[in-house]
């Protein structure tokens, strides 16, 4: 078991030391690249503003006049709401965006990583989440139902992470309109030569595969069904579901798709439960949605798992593709333990730009968090593991002490301001509070 007080010890270097990274970046470079900076900060330098915005992540409500005061203390002036609003624009995406990806660097690699992934220099895993946003913000972030003349809003986070590397690589807002084919091209400002992406069903366009595989990258994905596989040698229809009733289990060089998409196709058989248990998801799935049922064919599949790599027998053996693909897995994880734990949902819907700023906050959170998790991975005792759900949850409840951290303050010192500025009612001429209508009805002097 790991030494309590050790374990402690790291995650108190481990901490610190993200913010530093976080405070070593040429954010002013940063914000003017991405145009949320045109001439030099008169108040606020952005490192400070950077540090301000981390240190009100885990809050669950952004409000403006609570950001402005934090970032003002980071930076030990006074800040205004007003001030705040008027440097506040669209822009601010991209420069967070930036910031994130910037911020979250290499770190050592494990000895598993060294060794199961060797063949590699990253891995990078491409995936998104869905967030439901209030009807007002549908205009800037349609939901899906808007084709059908409905009125909804959803805000879509693609995320691109090196699991190697414990390396956050892209990220990016849109409405859920944007689906995953449209987002799939998004890798290609990310991936290089000698990388290995794995992606859901979702992201498979064969074209996109092809540009790949010219580029020297690596690619693992589960096969969609709706989609043809054709013979290399005779150019016909490849009748997969026939094949597998004869074969149980395939290790073929295939053509994917009308763009006729060089693969390696491999299909291994699951257990009849497992199977069974895919078909009803299906089912149940498709009645939610009010969608045709999975047909016939589709359901048979359901028998194997099939993916399609360019990755040679040589390197992965058919099984290897099965233990490789449950590493994509780990973004689920990420995900859930933003969504439940880091607060993801709690975000300013007022307006867009305030959308923008609280998710993209939430995200440094949650990117800082992801990677603490790792580097206390390397330090656990043999046969330990750390769980990123449990850790969240840790210091998701651990707010107070993250953001006095943060700013290089006692948590006394954090509630004494909180409540210094925050505890009060606010003085309004149109709206008498509690204690000014028990004064009214004469119960206090």
């Amino acid at each position: 078991m790991n030494n309590p007080q050790r374990f402690f010890h790291s995650l108190q270097q481990q901490l610190p030391a993200a913010v530093a990274r976080l405070q070593d970046l040429d954010a002013e470079a940063l914000a003017r690249r991405s145009g949320f900076l045109a001439r030099s900060p008169r108040k606020i330098p952005m490192p400070q503003f950077l540090r301000g915005l981390l240190a009100l992540a885990p809050e669950k409500d952004l409000s403006l006049e609570r950001a402005a005061r934090v970032i003002g203390l980071a930076a030990r002036v006074s800040y205004s709401k007003q001030a705040l609003s008027e440097r506040l624009t669209r822009q601010i995406e991209p420069f967070l965006a930036q910031v994130i990806t910037a911020s979250f660097g290499q770190l050592p690699h494990s000895a598993d990583a060294r060794q199961a992934l060797a063949s590699f220099g990253r891995v990078l895993v491409h995936d998104s989440t869905v967030e439901g946003l209030p009807k007002p913000l549908a205009p800037v972030f349609p939901g899906g139902g808007n084709q059908h003349g409905g009125d909804y809003a959803n805000l879509k986070i693609q995320w691109i992470c090196d699991l190697k590397n414990s390396a956050v690589e892209h990220v990016s807002l849109s409405g859920y309109t944007r689906n995953d084919q449209a987002a799939a091209p998004d890798i290609l400002e990310v991936a290089r030569p000698g990388d290995l992406v794995l992606r859901d069903l979702g992201y498979l366009v064969p074209r996109l595969l092809s540009h790949m595989a010219g580029l020297g990258i690596s690619f693992l994905s589960r096969y969609r069904h709706d989609l043809n596989l054709y013979d290399p040698q005779t150019g016909e229809v490849f009748d997969l579901l026939a094949r597998l009733r004869i074969s149980h289990s395939l290790d073929l060089p295939l053509l994917l798709g009308t763009e006729r998409a060089p693969v390696r196709l491999v299909a291994l058989p699951v257990p009849e439960e497992v199977a069974n248990r895919r078909r009803q998801k299906a089912k149940t799935s498709a009645h939610r949605r009010r969608r045709s049922p999975p047909g016939k064919e589709h359901l048979a599949l359901m028998g194997w798992n099939l993916f399609v790599t360019n990755v040679p027998v040589s390197i992965w053996p058919p099984k290897a593709l099965v233990a490789v693909y449950r590493l994509r897995w780990r973004i689920e994880i990420i995900f859930k333990t933003w969504k439940s734990h880091l607060g993801l949902h709690q975000l300013n819907c007022r307006t867009a730009v305030l959308l923008q700023l609280s998710v993209l906050t939430k995200l440094l959170f949650c990117a800082l968090v992801c990677q603490i998790c790792d580097a206390l991975e390397l330090h656990c005792a043999q046969g330990d593991h750390v769980s990123l759900l449990r850790l969240g949850r840790i210091l998701g409840q651990c707010a107070c002490w993250f953001s006095a951290l943060v700013l290089g303050i006692s948590v006394y010192q954090w509630l004494q301001f909180s409540l210094l500025h925050h505890a009060f009612y606010d003085r309004r001429k149109d709206r008498q509070n509690y204690y000014q209508l028990l004064a009214q009805a004469g119960i206090l002097a």
